[in-house]
């Protein structure tokens, strides 16, 4: 009996003792807590266990130092008992009603679960802490966790006209590494827009990415550039989204199959980017802004607008269906839009494949719109050194300073089937204008102040049936001539020698086909850099003084001299054969008549009608015999002696 009673007063000493050890334990645990959130646990509860670890924060509220407000309902976590360690790895931890806002975009996030995770609970208490010194960024290096868990998050922005709201489900985090994502993965979502009394409802499948460096994104948001980010780094490795669709309001809508972005690159800027954005947004007039203020915006907008690249966004599979009460009812389909990034020797790339717009009275189809090599440096550096410097005046800017590198354009694969309506007006039955284009190609290059001094220009068979009856001008002509269609070919390239201040005219050519090829070469001399770079009364005088040192054309003929003599002898009522030795004769004598009688007029005047009787290939070139050209005097004292111009040239002639 003694015995007994000896251990019951040893158990009720025990007990006695851990009751006051849970109750000490339990009051030092959460006052490690609150010291630790500072006053963003000012309103908040905190209930911990201190047997198990468990700790509840509850209401917890702060607002950044950017502005942003943050409101957490509940966090959780377990970081074992605090009566044998005060500073274990809580392993899991959740989130409950979390709500960021900041200016007009709001984040919502009913629950976040995060699970294998070695982060103490210090290391969470600093995550939520807005009075601590550390960045954002240094705080999201210390989050690790082999999966983050976010059942939904809705993403808001609104203003004065417009709002926009996107849901998104079952988001997975796996694998964060010191705030670096390995892989991440969603169900898919839906968003709604509104503008201006009209609307969309929309979908997104499935949407998954991976090597994401949450501490990057952090940096170029929040903090200043540091000595070392002098180019951008990864932020999203890859990222694609399954089926996109929306339905507007007043009905019709869209569908995109695939969405891909890889490689995306940033780096943190000079001026930390929300901050910056913040301060200056609604200033829309920059010219009228202080100097200072107005450099400081410039260089800034500059700055970031440089501080981004990617290797490729695509969308693939992209419809477009028109409301009912579009009259046309149009459908539209591109099969891929992308863009390039430039990198390892090549250029970036914009483009634009299979686009057909098809409707019930017809329909355009293209195969390929293309940009390439184009380059913004030009326009960002003049950026800077004019509306960048403050003390700069801003009256008198050369526009042509801020004129990009304009690479390549290009179009292939044109089809176009539309309605005449001139002639269904008359006739409703009647056919549909049928027009082709293989390739329009533009490439420029070497600009001096934004203008291109090299251009190469080329249509390659833009294809077009006749309309019957057709009473335009030029396409009458070809119809009185035996052609239902036409077949036209073109071509212009030309570059600027700065040293030698000669302009080459390597060709301007066109071709028809069973018509003709003409081709016309020159070379300039005397062209100044003025031309291109000096302001337009000065760039006009230097162009009046370049001087033409070589120009020429050969002229091809395809079936279109034969055609044309034809005509021409149908309406004088002559024979071809007749009409040819006469119009032969007449060259034959005629020209040199004109021109003087010298040598050259003979042999330019024997090509041409030697041309005219067997219509082949006809060459003429003409070379200045001043090695400096023949210059706008020149041809001014031709106009009423063409002779004495004659004088001053070399010509070669030939038919063949």
């Amino acid at each position: 009996m003694r015995r007994a009673t000896r251990w019951m007063a040893l158990a009720g000493g025990v007990s006695l003792a851990a009751v006051a050890a849970h109750g000490g334990a339990e009051h030092a645990l959460r006052a490690q807590v609150q010291a630790a959130l500072g006053s963003a646990a000012s309103q908040a509860t905190v209930s911990v266990d201190p047997w198990s670890g468990r700790i509840a924060l509850r209401d917890l509220a702060w607002t950044g130092a950017g502005g942003a407000r943050v409101t957490i309902g509940a966090v959780r976590l377990n970081a074992g008992s605090a009566l044998l360690a005060t500073a274990q790895a809580a392993d899991a931890v959740s989130l409950d009603n979390v709500v960021i806002e900041s200016g007009a975009t709001r984040y919502a996030l009913k629950r976040v679960d995060v699970t294998g995770t070695s982060m103490s609970r210090e290391d969470v208490a600093a995550l939520l802490d807005k009075s601590s010194s550390t960045p954002m960024a240094e705080r999201l290096a210390r989050l690790s966790a082999s999966q983050i868990a976010i059942p939904e998050l809705v993403v808001s922005q609104k203003s004065a006209n417009a709002s926009v709201e996107a849901t998104y489900r079952d988001i997975r985090l796996v694998d964060v590494d010191k705030g670096r994502v390995k892989s991440f993965a969603a169900s898919g979502g839906v968003f709604e827009t509104h503008a201006d009394k009209d609307g969309v409802k929309g979908t997104v499948g499935p949407v998954s990415g991976s090597d994401v460096d949450t501490v990057l994104v952090a940096r170029i948001y929040t903090d200043k550039a540091g000595p070392g980010d002098t180019e951008p780094k990864t932020a999203y490795g890859a990222f694609t989204i399954d089926t996109i669709t929306g339905t507007a309001d007043k009905g019709g809508g869209f569908a995109i199959d695939h969405v891909v972005v890889k490689n995306f690159k940033a780096r943190p800027t000079s001026e930390p980017m929300l901050p910056f954005f913040e301060e200056f947004a609604g200033k829309q007039d920059v010219a009228k802004m202080p100097g200072p203020e107005r450099a400081r915006f410039v260089n800034g907008l500059v700055d970031i607008l440089e501080a981004f690249s990617v290797d490729l966004v695509e969308a693939s599979g992209i419809t477009l269906t028109a409301p009912p009460s579009d009259k046309e009812k149009a459908a539209v389909k591109v099969a891929r839009m992308s863009y390039a990034g430039a990198g390892m020797g090549k250029p970036n790339d914009m483009r634009l494949e299979g686009l057909d717009v098809t409707a019930p009275n017809g329909y355009g189809r293209i195969g390929s719109i293309s940009q390439t090599g184009w380059s913004f440096k030009a326009t960002l550096d003049a950026l800077r050194a004019t509306l960048g410097d403050p003390g700069n005046d801003l009256s008198d800017l050369d526009p042509r300073m801020f004129i990009p590198d304009l690479g390549t354009f290009a179009i292939r694969d044109i089809d176009l089937n539309v309605p005449d309506d001139k002639a269904k007006a008359k006739d409703p039955s009647a056919p549909n204008i049928r027009v082709g284009l293989k390739t329009f190609e533009v490439s420029t290059g070497s600009p001096v102040k934004g203008v291109p001094t090299a251009l190469r220009v080329g249509m390659d068979r833009l294809t077009m049936a006749i309309p019957p009856g057709s009473k335009e001008e030029g396409l009458k002509d070809l119809l009185s001539m035996g052609y239902k269609d036409v077949d036209f070919s073109f071509g212009l390239d030309g570059r600027w020698n700065e040293n030698a201040a000669e302009f080459t005219i390597g060709q301007i050519a066109l071709q028809g086909v069973n018509m003709g090829n003409l081709t016309v070469k020159g070379l300039l001399g005397n062209v100044t850099k003025d031309v291109f770079a000096g302001d337009s009364a000065t760039a006009q005088v230097a162009l009046l003084g370049a001087t033409v040192k070589q120009l020429g054309f050969t002229l091809e003929n395809k079936g279109l001299a034969e055609k044309l003599l034809e005509r021409t002898a149908r309406e004088q009522k002559k024979s071809p054969d007749q009409l040819r030795k006469e119009l032969g004769g007449a060259a034959q004598v005629g020209i040199p008549a004109m021109l003087g009688g010298s040598a050259n007029a003979k042999a330019l005047g024997a090509a041409v009608a030697k041309f005219i009787v067997k219509p082949g290939r006809l060459s003429v070139t003409a070379s200045a015999r001043d090695p400096g050209g023949l210059g706008m005097a020149d041809f001014a004292m031709a106009q009423g002696d063409p002779a004495s111009l004659l004088e001053q040239v070399n010509i070669t002639a030939t038919a063949e």
